[in-house]
């Protein structure tokens, strides 16, 4: 399997690698998502594939993947730790072994994110600029249900964040001084 992926592999993917021991709230795993969608969108750009075969909607907390919600939905703030399908009759997809180059990025977005509660995720989502919040301003906070949230709103504020990551040479340069 290549991108896109459904949400739910995704964030399956981050409870088989991540949380097993300890679990991750549904919530932080809608934000982690997010945040995954986010990076993706600024290193590929908005013309490329996607992470996931949908986009993220403007719920009232933040940012939410709504295939993702009604496969996790069950655990209220209950810790998630093993990952789950959408019915009985299938195993829970995970980003496998034959995709190297996502699982090593959704361990990229965990080592990032991963120690960051769910409350802290969701507050980084509404801040003021964020493709979260523009989208409210633009609807005066009453949005439509289903409204995804753009890609190009998403893309310019992770590309945003890419650009002012300092660059390894950069870090070297500064270390080796």
């Amino acid at each position: 399997m290549t991108v896109p992926y459904s949400a739910l592999t995704i964030a399956n993917t981050f409870v088989h690698r991540f949380g097993r021991s300890g679990g991750i709230e549904h919530m932080k795993l809608q934000k982690l998502v997010y945040r995954a969608y986010g990076w993706w969108l600024a290193a590929r750009g908005v013309d490329e594939s996607r992470l996931t075969t949908e986009g993220p909607e403007i719920w009232r907390y933040g940012p939410v993947f709504a295939d993702l919600y009604p496969a996790l939905k069950v655990f209220s703030d209950r810790p998630i730790t093993e990952p789950q399908s959408m019915n009985p009759f299938e195993n829970p997809p995970i980003v496998g072994d034959e995709d190297p180059v996502v699982r090593e990025f959704i361990g990229w977005v965990w080592g990032r994110y991963g120690h960051l509660s769910a409350f802290a995720l969701s507050d980084m989502a509404h801040k003021d600029g964020t493709p979260w919040h523009r989208m409210a301003v633009e609807n005066d906070f009453s949005v439509p249900r289903h409204t995804k949230i753009r890609d190009e709103y998403i893309h310019e504020e992770f590309a945003a964040l890419m650009n002012s990551q300092p660059t390894i040479e950069k870090r070297e340069a500064a270390h080796a001084e």
